[in-house]
C-alpha cells in the first residue's frame, strides 16, 4: 500500500513538472509574440488561467486555453499591466522628491513610501488570480489589496513558498529558466484558491445567518 501510494505521488509530481515546464514555455513564447511589453501581461493572465484549471482538476488543452485567453484578455490585461507598471514609477518619483526634504519630514515621507510599496507588493501577489474572477481592472486591484491585508497568515505562507522557490533557483539556475514563471503562478494560485474557498464559505454562513434571522423575525 505504501509503495503504491509512493508511486502515485511520484507520478503526480512528475506530471506537474511536465505541466509547469510546458506552461512556462508557452508563457515565454506568447510573451515574445507580443514583443515582450505588450505580450507579458496577457500571457501571464493565460498562464494563471491554465494553472487554475489544472489545480481544479480540469482536463484542458493548455495550448488552446492559453491562446484563447491571450486573445480575449489582450487589451484588458495590458490595461492592468500598465497600471501595475505605473505605480512603481510614481513611487520612484516620490522617492526622488524626498531628497528635497530633511529631518523628520524626510524620514516620515520615506516611511510612508516604503509602507505603501509593501502594500503594493501584497496587492501584486493576488491581482491576477482575482482578475480572473471578475475581469475588471480597478475592482481586481482593490479586491487583491483587501484580500492581502485581511488574510496575513496566508500571505506570509505564500511569501515563504515564493522565497523557497527563489532559493531553489539560486542553487539550480536552470530551474529558473524552465519553471520560474509557472512555478510562481502555481504557488500564488494554490494559496489564492484556498482564500477564495474560505471567502465563499464565510459568505455562505453569513447568508444562512441572515435567512435565519429573517425567519425568526417573521
Amino acid at each position: 500500500m505504501d509503495s503504491t501510494r509512493l508511486i502515485n505521488n511520484v507520478n503526480v509530481a512528475c506530471d506537474w513538472v511536465v505541466k509547469l515546464f510546458y506552461i512556462n514555455l508557452l508563457w515565454i513564447l506568447f510573451t515574445l509574440a507580443g514583443l515582450i511589453i505588450a505580450g507579458v501581461f496577457p500571457a501571464t493572465a493565460s498562464m494563471y488561467t491554465v494553472i487554475k484549471d489544472y489545480q481544479a482538476g480540469k482536463n484542458v488543452s493548455a495550448f488552446r486555453l492559453f491562446k484563447k485567453v491571450y486573445k480575449e484578455e489582450f487589451s484588458k490585461a495590458n490595461q492592468l499591466g500598465f497600471i501595475l507598471l505605473l505605480i512603481p514609477v510614481i513611487f520612484y518619483t516620490d522617492w526622488l522628491f524626498t531628497s528635497y526634504l530633511s529631518g523628520t519630514m524626510e524620514m516620515l515621507a520615506k516611511g510612508i513610501l516604503l509602507g505603501s510599496a509593501c502594500l503594493y507588493g501584497i496587492t501584486l501577489l493576488y491581482v491576477f488570480p482575482v482578475y480572473l474572477l471578475n475581469r475588471k481592472v480597478f475592482t481586481s486591484m482593490k479586491m487583491a489589496f483587501l484580500i492581502g491585508i485581511t488574510y496575513p497568515l496566508n500571505t506570509l505562507m505564500m511569501l515563504s513558498s515564493i522565497a523557497s522557490l527563489f532559493f531553489l533557483v539560486v542553487f539550480l539556475p536552470m530551474a529558473g529558466y524552465l519553471f520560474l514563471a509557472s512555478g510562481l503562478a502555481c504557488i500564488v494560485t494554490f494559496f489564492s484558491l484556498r482564500i477564495f474557498q474560505k471567502i465563499e464559505i464565510q459568505a455562505g454562513d453569513i447568508k444562512k445567518q441572515r435567512r435565519s434571522r429573517w425567519v425568526m423575525d417573521n
